[in-house]
């Protein structure tokens, strides 16, 4: 019998209304909080993961780090549930879904919108940063919007935490186990991470708002391997991955050109945070 939670369940002081999301560690719902007569986001932890400590100290961090950051671009944690090997994080319920969803649906995004939400998104990342905490893992789908479209950071999941504002020592540094396609050149060669390795990916999200495709040709990168390596999905994987690498550690974005003659300097903001080399980001 699934453990997951089901639209009309009560625990706590919530009753389930719907899923809103599901992935490989965890799953999130809409509940409404009887109590204080509020929407509220539950993400409950799979399962089959409350069984391995490092993952139940990993979503222990993440509530904590989000719970420790009061920023109107961070999502606010109202608390932690544990029952019976069930781990729950209460979270502000966002309703305008997420920042993939907003580009996919309007194709690209107006100039003064992309530049609006990037701002807030640095602000929200900027506080993380004065605590030494460094996502890894900024992308369309963990930005969430509120009621007025302002966006908010979610999952923490795998940032890593300086032991002096309550990180649990998870991860070194450099290394994290987020999607290659996002990661910045330094994620990928496994090399220490600093705040500029969050740039880089704002410099990806940019990218998506203004153009509402990735900096990267996936579908040229796949058309590609299937040339390489046919039907061997061994000699595919590989490489892909190493296409990726080349892609996102030498190659700048083959679109930015384009993207300079659609919206000017801001363009150079772009290729700016998606510099190789740390020191020539922001």
């Amino acid at each position: 019998m699934s453990s997951l939670l089901k639209p009309g369940q009560r625990i706590f002081e919530f009753e389930i209304i719907r899923q809103l999301g599901r992935g490989g560690f965890a799953a999130v719902f809409e509940a409404k909080d009887r109590m204080l007569n509020r929407r509220v986001a539950i993400k409950q932890l799979h399962l089959q993961r409350a069984g391995d400590e490092k993952t139940v100290k990993r979503f222990i961090q993440e509530a904590r780090i989000a719970a420790s950051i009061s920023h109107p671009n961070v999502v606010s944690i109202y608390g932690l549930r544990v029952e019976e090997n069930l781990f729950y994080i209460i979270m502000e319920y966002l309703p305008q879904g997420n920042l993939k969803d907003l580009v996919n649906e309007q194709t690209k995004l107006r100039v003064e919108e992309a530049v609006r939400l990037a701002i807030g998104i640095c602000e929200g990342l900027a506080r993380l940063h004065n605590k030494g905490i460094i996502h890894r893992d900024i992308k369309a789908e963990n930005i969430l919007l509120t009621a007025d479209s302002r966006p908010k950071i979610i999952d923490f999941g795998i940032a890593h935490v300086p032991e002096v504002f309550g990180g649990m020592g998870l991860t070194q540094a450099g290394f994290q186990p987020s999607t290659v396609v996002f990661s910045s050149p330094e994620q990928v060669r496994g090399e220490p991470l600093d705040a500029r390795s969050d740039v880089y990916q704002v410099g990806e999200l940019l990218y998506f708002m203004l153009t509402g495709t990735h900096y990267i040709d996936l579908e040229t990168l796949e058309a590609e391997v299937v040339t390489y390596a046919g039907t061997n999905q061994f000699r595919a994987q590989v490489r892909l991955y190493e296409l990726l690498e080349k892609a996102i550690c030498e190659e700048m974005p083959a679109g930015l050109q384009q993207l300079w003659r659609d919206v000017g300097v801001l363009a150079g903001v772009v290729e700016k945070a998606l510099a190789k080399v740390p020191d020539d980001r922001f």
